[in-house]
């Protein structure tokens, strides 16, 4: 089964609006994977259980660049294939570490068009079980309808 390709129009988007909440479970894999493939970043606290217990930590923990990447993809997933990450602004708090849920959740905060381009602002949170993982505002260019 094909799934079609959903698309989120400037015109249908408003101030104050929700965007759907989705949960990600995090994992070994996906926190080791994130950091030295996707990311390059070979620092043992995101693949070396051990090591990660060495520097004080209980496991592996996520590295901001695969932080970036799940905020990125939750905000597309939203979209459509037309919308366009323009900027992405995130700060880190507590951590994710294997066997972790993250609840990404988003709310519009401003819309304006700009040098011929539709945009929205999204303030942008990412929650686990100790609390935020990940906040943030990200600027989205839309399609119109037009």
């Amino acid at each position: 089964m094909v799934k079609s390709a959903k698309k989120i129009y400037w015109e249908a988007v408003n101030v104050g609006q929700d965007l759907p909440e989705t949960a990600r479970d995090i994992d070994y894999t996906l926190i080791a994977c994130g950091a030295v493939w996707a990311t390059h970043d070979f620092m043992p606290v995101h693949h070396n259980p051990e090591f990660a217990k060495l520097q004080g930590a209980p496991n592996v923990f996520m590295n901001i660049l695969t932080t970036n990447g799940l905020v990125g993809a939750y905000l597309t997933d939203w979209t459509g294939p037309e919308g366009e990450l323009k900027k992405l602004r995130i700060g880190l708090a507590v951590p994710n570490f294997p066997e972790d849920r993250m609840t990404l959740n988003g709310t519009v905060e401003k819309k304006w068009e700009e040098g011929g381009e539709h945009l929205v602002q999204i303030r942008v949170i990412g929650e686990n079980q100790m609390g935020p993982h990940v906040t943030g505002t990200a600027v989205m260019a839309l399609p119109t309808k037009g």
